[in-house]
């Protein structure tokens, strides 16, 4: 077990003592949209004065990672073992109960398995928020075990990520289901490209997991299609899969490896013309997306989760169904570049519907009055 204590500054909210939130996650990842969010929602709320004791039975952060949580938080306990094995069964109850020297005013967990009811069981607080951060359809509940599912209906407050997911997860579970996005880094507008800039190609690119569900398959496939020669392809990101090695064997298209930080991320956006994701993972609402909205970039995504929710228009924000063949796709893919070449896109849409509904500020405002019921 890793316990460690960091010197968190500790404010009041109003004239009260400062507030306690226990965040249980049930792992954290080297990189990922859910890890992204984790750490942009302990900073925000810290600075809100919240005191914060985190808890994650599968943490795989690096050193950096870790010692940015280290500064928002009172207190980690983080378990870098891997294997399921009964020790760490053992240190997950060993580690909960530990926290029972601290009744919390609330609980937040985030991820999926039969350690969300656990935690609830096993640590004390006065109201539990469940945060679900996948789509919550039909493919998504048939993902889910007994014990998750006892989680889901017995949780004070349940969130989901968008409002489509909060109608797919009420009608199934019976019961009210909110939603609030997750935390995203806001950008900033980027400047848009010109023809003399873009020379022959427009330049379309991902960024996050590098899954064959993320479409990167798909992006590989297209990068060597004679009818996509007037497009660059660009992919960051970094798994052993998916291997600079794999890469490769597609001329066309730029594998970047993986980025660090909102400065690599930013200079990342604003050399492409268009985001795209075609995805069939069950997205709840991936915060790529929310990311470049902030810079004001057109995109085109699948139609998983809350995606429609977040689509302006047909040029500037495009959303196509998750299950077409290769030529599906890639009709989709061209007409949205043709439509980027005749300058339809309006990035001021996006920016503004950003700054209304998923900035910081927000997002920060509604998870501090879901906890605290202001």
């Amino acid at each position: 077990m890793e316990l460690k204590k960091s010197n968190c500054k500790k404010f009041t909210v109003s004239e009260n003592q400062p507030k306690t939130v226990l965040v249980y996650v049930t792992q954290l990842m080297s990189r990922g949209g859910i890890e992204s969010h984790i750490l942009e929602f302990i900073s925000e709320l810290s600075e809100e004065g919240v005191i914060i004791d985190l808890l994650v039975p599968n943490f795989q952060m690096n050193l950096d990672l870790e010692h940015k949580l280290k500064k928002s938080c009172r207190r980690l306990v983080l378990n870098r073992t891997t294997s399921r094995s009964l020790y760490n069964h053992l240190w997950l109850i060993k580690a909960l109960l530990r926290t029972r020297d601290t009744n919390y005013d609330a609980l937040y967990t985030n991820g999926q398995g039969s350690s969300i009811y656990i935690c609830s069981k096993l640590s004390k607080y006065t109201k539990w928020v469940h945060h679900h951060h996948t789509a919550g359809d039909l493919a998504d509940q048939r993902t889910w075990g007994t014990y998750y599912v006892k989680a889901l209906k017995c949780s004070d407050t349940l969130i989901a990520c968008s409002k489509t997911n909060a109608r797919a997860m009420s009608s199934s579970l019976n019961r009210a289901v909110d939603s609030i996005p997750c935390f995203s880094r806001d950008l900033g507008p980027c400047s848009v490209r010109t023809k003399e800039e873009e020379g022959y190609h427009i330049h379309l690119g991902y960024f996050g997991r590098l899954i064959k569900e993320k479409g990167i398959e798909l992006i590989s496939k297209m990068s060597l299609d004679k009818d996509c020669e007037h497009i660059r392809f660009h992919i960051w990101g970094a798994d052993p899969q998916y291997s600079e090695i794999y890469f490769e064997d597609f001329p066309n298209l730029d594998y970047h490896g993986a980025f660090s930080g909102v400065v690599e991320l930013k200079r990342a956006v604003c050399a492409l013309d268009a985001f795209i994701l075609l995805s069939t993972h069950p997205e709840g609402l991936p915060i790529s997306l929310l990311e470049v909205m902030s810079a004001g970039l057109p995109w085109l995504a699948t139609n998983r989760g809350g995606i429609p929710d977040i689509a302006q228009n047909k040029d500037e924000t495009v959303v196509i169904p998750f299950d077409l063949n290769y030529s599906g796709y890639k009709a989709a893919v061209l007409n949205f570049v043709e439509n980027l070449q005749r300058g339809k896109a309006n990035r001021q849409e996006q920016l503004n519907l950003y700054a209304s509904k998923f900035s910081a500020a927000v997002i920060r405002k509604s998870w501090y009055s879901c906890f605290f019921n202001l």
